[in-house]
Order: structure tokens, then C-alpha cells, then sequence
């Protein structure tokens, strides 16, 4: 079976089947046969009470403390596509009563959740004849007495297939849930204030990679350069080179759209380029940097986003740059203690 979370006339159509089904069955039966769900979802998707409480608002039926007398296992798996979820129902003795497939062509996990109460709805309006009806009239079975054991003759009827090839399946909350592995390489432009001692612009190269969906780890690579300051009768280049590691949270994502907050730190060197000066110390000073951001992607094409990074960092080693000119010292540069930084460019997304 396959349906398009975005198309109202499948919907429609698999509703109605489902009301033809639903009511023939719950006539004969109505709060019979509660089931168990055993659920195993991305994160994102909806959860096991969520699904569980939107099949029972379709079947029209409340909370059931009774044994449970349907067992059904859910699996949501993510394709290039979309969604598809499969559904394994077994009755309280192991037996396979049915399995069925659902897909969904949506960018977000939520979609899975109609479709997927309305199909499991369906499988339990049509089990549950299967496991409550009573014998036939030519099987001649008498009654047994209250507190009887069930005569020989009904165990024999079921097949030799009805034997559990496995114990019952472990609760819900033992069920691991499997991961989306992700990488994201991407290029920007970068222009920072702080640092250096004018507005500075370079690019940068980063890759976050994600073992889940949820927390990303990353590094980058970058280079900036600011305008020259003029002291004296000479003027000084400035120029940075760093490398930072850093560590995201999606905390937001949307068919085209995800919020990532973002925690860095970054080693970075300072280098000056004295024209008409003599340098007091060494041309190279380091300097540690470290502060919040937020990643913003916007999928312009597939897995191709638009991305910006703005941040701000605070400056941990701030050396003051000194030249000498005719035996005078300057005094030509000294970092801020926070820099702002906002770097935007285009990424490409690894699943």
C-alpha cells in the first residue's frame, strides 16, 4: 500500500474502506481485542502514544487495561523518497495474523501519523473476527464447565504455522531507536569585527557530521585579512588564520528549513605585515576564541542549502602589536574582548 501524506483523494478513499471494514467488524465486537504497539521511530517521527492514541480515536474506542490480545510492531524507516513504515501484527500466542507497508512522500517524519493509525486501524477492524469468533456448528463443541480447561479438540485445529517462531515481543521502551547518519560539508564568506583592528572579510571550509539527526560535531578552517593601519610614516597589515571545533544542536527542522545552535572554540594567528617599521616582537601572535552561533539552512535544491552562521566570540589572548620607528615605540593594534562574526555560503548534505 502506498500513500502520499500530501494527496486528499487517496486519504479519502482509504478512509472510506477503512469505515466499511471498521464498522461490519466492531458490530460483532465493539472494545474487543485490545492491542499492544511496539514502536521504533527516528526522532522526529510521531511517537508509540501518539500513533497508539490516533488508532484508537479511528476505532472510536477509549483506554483498555484488559490483556492486550493484538501485538503489533512498528518500524519507520527514512528513504530518499519520503517515509515507510511496516506493520507486523501477531496475536497473544505469537501466531502472524498480517503484515503491511506504508508510504509516505513527505520531507518531515510527522506526516507518518495519519496514514499510519488509519492502516492500523484497518488491520484491527479485520482481526479481530479472526481471533473472536465462535466455532463452527460443525465442529460440535460443547461448552466447558466454568473453570474448565479448553477441551484438546480447539488446540488442535489451529495449523502446525500457529507455533510462536519467537517469544513475544519486550516493551516499548526497550525498543532502540536507529539513527540518521548525516554529513554537511559547506564553503562561506566570512566578515568579522574584533580580532582585528578593521572589519576583516576571508572565507572559510567546515564539515559538521552527525551520528543522530539531533547532535552534530564539527570543524572548520578559515582566513581573514582587515585593511591596513596607517602609524607614523609606515601603515601595518593584518591577517588571521584559524581552525575551530564545534558542537550543534538541531533544534528545529522543517521541510526545507533547520535551526542549528552551535557552541565554538577556535585557535587562531594573528599576523601583522609592518611597511616602513620595525616589529618589536614576532609577526605571529595566537589567539584562543570561543562562543555561541546558530546555523541557519534553507534547501534551495536537493541535499544543496543556502547557509549563515552568525556568531559571537570571546577573545581570550589578546597580545597588543608594538612597532618601532627613529627609536619610538607605537602602539598599533590590540583585539577587542568579543568579536562578532557572520559567515554565509552554500553547503551540501551526506545521508
Amino acid at each position: 500500500m502506498r500513500l502520499i501524506g500530501t494527496h486528499a483523494r487517496v486519504r479519502a478513499l482509504v478512509s472510506g474502506v477503512g469505515l466499511v471494514l471498521a464498522s461490519w467488524s466492531w458490530s460483532k465486537a465493539a472494545y474487543a481485542a485490545p492491542f499492544e504497539l511496539v514502536w521504533s521511530a527516528p526522532a522526529g517521527c510521531p511517537s508509540r502514544d501518539e500513533i497508539m492514541e490516533a488508532t484508537r480515536a479511528r476505532l472510536g474506542e477509549p483506554r483498555s487495561a484488559a490483556t492486550p490480545e493484538l501485538l503489533v510492531e512498528g518500524t519507520v524507516s527514512e528513504s530518499n523518497e519520503g517515509f515507510s513504515v511496516t506493520l507486523v501484527m501477531n496475536d497473544a500466542s505469537g501466531r502472524r495474523i498480517g503484515q503491511r507497508q506504508v508510504r509516505v512522500e513527505s520531507r518531515t517524519c510527522k506526516e507518518v501519523e495519519g496514514p499510519t493509525s488509519l492502516v492500523l486501524a484497518m488491520m484491527i477492524a479485520v482481526a479481530r473476527p479472526r481471533i473472536e469468533a465462535p466455532a463452527s456448528p460443525d465442529d460440535h463443541v460443547e461448552t466447558p464447565p466454568s473453570g474448565a480447561a479448553p477441551p484438546e479438540r480447539e488446540v488442535a485445529r489451529l495449523p502446525p504455522a500457529a507455533a510462536p517462531s519467537r517469544p513475544p515481543a519486550p516493551a516499548p521502551a526497550a525498543e532502540p531507536r536507529p539513527r540518521t547518519h548525516r554529513l554537511l560539508i559547506g564553503a562561506a564568506a566570512v566578515a568579522s569585527r574584533g580580532a582585528l583592528p578593521t572589519t576583516a572579510g576571508g572565507f572559510a571550509v567546515r564539515a559538521f557530521y552527525s551520528p543522530s539527526s539531533i547532535v552534530l560535531f564539527g570543524l572548520e578552517a578559515s582566513a581573514e585579512t582587515s585593511g591596513s593601519v596607517r602609524a607614523g610614516a609606515g601603515e601595518v597589515g593584518f591577517s588571521m588564520f584559524g581552525a575551530s571545533a564545534r558542537v550543534g544542536l538541531s533544534v528545529f527542522s522543517a521541510s526545507r528549513f533547520e535551526l542549528i545552535p552551535t557552541l565554538g572554540a577556535r585557535l587562531a594567528f594573528i599576523h601583522n605585515t609592518p611597511r616602513g617599521f620595525q616589529a618589536v616582537h614576532q609577526q605571529v601572535r595566537p589567539t584562543i576564541l570561543a562562543g555561541p552561533g546558530v546555523l541557519v539552512r534553507v534547501e534551495v535544491a536537493r541535499s544543496l542549502f543556502v547557509e549563515a552562521l552568525p556568531e559571537i566570540e570571546g577573545i581570550f589572548h589578546r597580545e597588543g602589536f608594538l612597532i618601532r620607528e627613529d627609536g619610538k615605540l607605537y602602539h598599533v593594534h590590540r583585539p577587542s574582548a568579543l568579536e562578532g562574526r557572520l559567515s554565509v555560503g552554500v553547503g551540501y548534505e551526506f545521508r
